[in-house]
């Protein structure tokens, strides 16, 4: 008599295994529709918004405009700086220092972007060592932040030769970044 060799596949065997295969294939498509954002690092492209803020849907070329930036109610400058070859520039505010609370995500600032300015800012705070603390989305001319989140929080003490970066993108469809600038100021973390 001979015997049978092989596998003995029953219905119930069969879609197990095309149940497990549909799974393999789903997360093999979720992680690639992911994993530039899970595993890609820094973009050089210019901070345009998919998804827009929380998860809003914004249109391709879209500033991504910060939620928390509201119209700024102090001292503006009355026009734009001039550089040297007479071209109109960029207003950039200055700070000597800026107060923060230790250990404190939430914070209170007074950071803006001029209303002479005809770009968008994105600024970010850093730490003497290059560590970025907060970083702002696009604040339209004339818009100001008085409440930011840090990314983490900061003991107490005096940190002298933090900065205070601005990346300026042009208001136009592709966003055009432009020059920037870098002040060195303190910041002031008070427990």
């Amino acid at each position: 008599m001979a015997e049978k060799q092989g596998i003995l596949l029953t219905k119930k065997t069969l879609a197990v295994i095309v149940i497990a295969v549909l799974l393999l294939v789903a997360g093999g498509v979720v992680v690639g529709l992911n994993w530039q954002s899970w595993f890609g690092g820094e973009t050089k492209d210019p901070p345009v918004s998919q998804t827009g803020a929380l998860g809003t849907s914004n249109m391709a070329g879209q500033p991504d405009l910060d939620e928390n930036a509201v119209d700024w109610q102090g001292e503006q400058p009355e026009s734009k700086p001039q550089t040297a070859d007479g071209q109109a520039g960029i207003a950039i505010p200055g700070y000597k220092s800026i107060a923060l609370k230790a250990d404190q995500a939430q914070q209170s600032v007074n950071l803006y972007n001029p209303e002479v300015n005809d770009c968008y800012f994105m600024m970010s705070l850093l730490l003497p060592d290059g560590t970025e603390i907060w970083k702002s989305r696009m604040v339209a001319p004339g818009k100001g932040l008085y409440k930011i989140t840090l990314s983490q929080t900061v003991p107490a003490g005096t940190y002298e030769n933090s900065t205070l970066k601005y990346e300026c993108y042009k208001m136009d469809d592709s966003l055009t970044p432009l020059n920037g600038g870098e002040v060195k100021l303190t910041l002031e973390v008070e427990g």
